[in-house]
């Protein structure tokens, strides 16, 4: 059951969006089915706007979440090096519990 959601918005510089998504795919298919709680995710890039897109990880519980996204978190770290050169300012992160969720 997905109970809460992490919201990402990315900006990312010119011309970096496919190299973004192609790390992101690599990072997400490498933790895909091995991070306790994290029951998905899904990956959006703004329709007009080649810079913005926005990623949300759905989630388990609150502790799981928090524990994925913690400084602590190696293999985290490692993607969020990685991509940082492609960003064109930080992330900005922001967390959500589920009223209702259906697909």
């Amino acid at each position: 059951t997905v109970k809460y959601v992490k919201r990402n918005d990315v900006r990312l510089k010119t011309g970096r969006r496919e190299e973004f998504n192609e790390t992101l795919s690599q990072f997400l298919g490498s933790v895909e089915g091995k991070v306790k709680g994290l029951k998905g995710f899904l990956v959006m890039n703004h329709t007009t706007d080649e810079n913005e897109m926005m990623v949300l990880t759905l989630w388990e519980s609150e502790y799981d979440m928090e524990v994925f996204y913690h400084p602590s978190n190696k293999a985290f770290g490692e993607f969020v090096d990685r991509a940082s050169p492609l960003f064109e300012s930080k992330p900005k992160r922001t967390d959500y519990a589920v009223s209702f969720f259906r697909i």
